[in-house]
Order: C-alpha cells, then structure tokens, then sequence
C-alpha cells in the first residue's frame, strides 16, 4: 500500500506541474512550438537552432493549411518540455494501475478505478495531439483542460479513498452546512476556472489571429465571458468569507479552518494576478499564475470537499 500510495502521490503532484506547465506555454504563447505529434518538427529531440530545420519547415509542417510562425527555441522547448512532463505522468499512472493489482485484497474496485484514469490520460494525450493539430481551436483546449481537473479529482479521490481502507474507524458527516458550502464552493471555482479558459481563448483570438488588438487594449474587445468571469470572482470569495465564519464557530473541525484558509490565500493570488492582467496589459509572467492559482485552490476544496464527506467507504 505504501508504494502505491507514494506513486499516488507523485500523480497527483504531477499533474499540478503539467497544468503549469501548460498555463506557461499558454502564457508565452508557445503552443504551436511544436507543430507536429507526438515528434516536434519531425525530431524526437526538438531542435535548438533553425539550421537543423530545412529550408522550407514553414510550409512541411503546415497545420490545418496554416504556415506556422518563425521557428523560436524557446517556444518550442517550452512546448516539448510540457509535452515530457505529461509523458512522465503517464508513466506515473501505468504504474500506479500494475500497482493497483497488489491491492485487490483491500478492495476489488481499485484496479477498475485505476483502470479509469489510465484511460483518462490516454484520452488526454489524444486531445492534446488535436489542440495541435487543431491550430489551437478554442473549443479543444477547453476539453483539455476539463480532463485535466477531472483526473486531479479522480487522483485526490483515490488517495483518500486509500486512507480510508487503512483507517479502522468510521467517520460521520459532522457538518452538512460546511459540506453543501463547499461542494457550492468546488462548483463555482470550476466553472470559473473553465470559464477563464474561455477568456484566454478570447484574448488569444484578438491578438494573435485578427490582429485587432494588444496585450494593453484586449480588455475592450472582450465579451460578457470576461464580466461573468470576473464577476463570479466577488460570489466566490463571498461564500469563502462565509464559510471560514462558519468553521471558526466550529471549534472542534480545526483542519477544515485550516485547509480553507490556505485555499482561501491562493483564491487571493488568483483575485491579485487577475487584477494584474486587467490593469497592466496581460504580462506573459502574471498569466500561468492566475490560471494555477485558479486551480490548486480548486484542488484544496476538492480535497476538503472530500474531508468532510466522512469515510468514502460509506458511498
């Protein structure tokens, strides 16, 4: 149990990294640095300078009939180390399912469940191989980012699940108010987070492919995604003021404050970088920040979500 609680562990860290690792190549606008998959400009090891491209690279690795933009190094180890880490997490899950076999004596479901997120990061690769191929189109990296989550939820799941099988006692709901704020609260935070994708793709369609705008004027070409986008931003942190009210009235739940409190302080790196990009004309460094922050908040109420539901075995 403790190996595969280890490689659970490394899952669920390195997912946090992938979808940092992705906001950065969102940032820096480094999506299209490799314009092919799985290979990066036909090579395993992407290339450093563009004399080990041939002359004519723009129009062979055209995508979707649109020539790709100068070769950048940057851009385009930006792109592939992205690309590494979400091999390396694969990897992580492969494991964890030949893993999940030695623990059918625990419980027969885990191998099933194990099976599922296996899966799910295959699906992940292929959705990512068409974000490429794709040109980027909005609609798919939205689903990427979707499964993303969705596999962050199913790994912290599976962890607490774990904990519960070596856990011999039962533990009840002791608060159904903070239970309902907070599966409010992950709700919320989901859609805003996915709805903050939606923004970015807005962004990127502005300045990068009409061309009608830059990092310091896209805030007045943005739509009504933006306002609700930023609007949700005042009910989220109004129902997390409500909530860390109510776990400081309840004395005896002190990890519930606490945990709250922590996902609350990302809540406000995320309010803060927010601020940032609409004020200070979308800075490529604020970007990966709002979006991480968006989302280790998420991952905190997720797992706190799962904390106060008692005993998974319950379900």
């Amino acid at each position: 149990m403790k190996a595969f609680q280890r490689i659970l562990f490394l899952s669920i860290f390195g997912t946090y990294l992938v979808i940092l690792a992705g906001a950065v190549v969102r940032g820096t606008g480094s999506g299209l640095g490799c314009p092919d998959w799985p290979k990066c400009f036909g090579q395993w090891i992407p290339p450093m300078d563009i004399s080990e491209l041939p002359a004519n690279y723009k129009d062979l690795y055209k995508i979707s009939g649109k020539t790709i933009a100068d070769f950048n190094p940057f851009k385009t180890w930006t792109e592939y180390i992205n690309r590494l880490l979400g091999v390396v997490l694969g990897i992580f899950i492969v494991v964890l399912f030949g893993l999940s076999f030695k623990l059918k004596r625990y419980e027969n479901n885990i191998p099933w469940f194990c099976g599922g997120l296996l899966l799910l990061i295959l699906i992940q690769g292929g959705v990512g191989a068409l974000v490429v191929s794709t040109h980027l189109k909005p609609f798919m990296i939205t689903i990427h980012m979707f499964l993303a989550i969705i596999l962050l939820f199913g790994l912290s799941y599976l962890r607490k699940y774990c904990k519960d099988l070596e856990d011999t006692t039962i533990a009840q709901k002791i608060d159904p108010k903070g239970l309902l704020l907070t599966k409010i609260l992950v709700s919320i935070t989901f859609i805003q987070v996915l709805l903050g994708t939606q923004v970015r793709q807005q962004v990127d369609h502005f300045i990068r492919d009409t061309q009608v705008a830059t990092n310091s004027t896209v805030i007045s070409f943005l739509g009504k995604s933006f306002l609700i986008h930023r609007s949700f931003s005042i009910i989220i942190i109004a129902v997390f003021v409500y909530l860390l009210a109510h776990f400081h009235r309840q004395r005896f739940n002190r990890s519930a404050f606490f945990l709250t409190c922590i996902a609350f302080l990302t809540v406000l790196g995320n309010v803060v970088t927010g601020i940032t990009l609409n004020y200070f004309g979308f800075p490529a460094s604020a970007q990966p920040l709002h979006l991480f922050f968006g989302v280790i908040s998420l991952g905190i109420l997720y797992s706190l979500y799962l904390h106060l539901k008692g005993s998974l075995l319950q379900d």
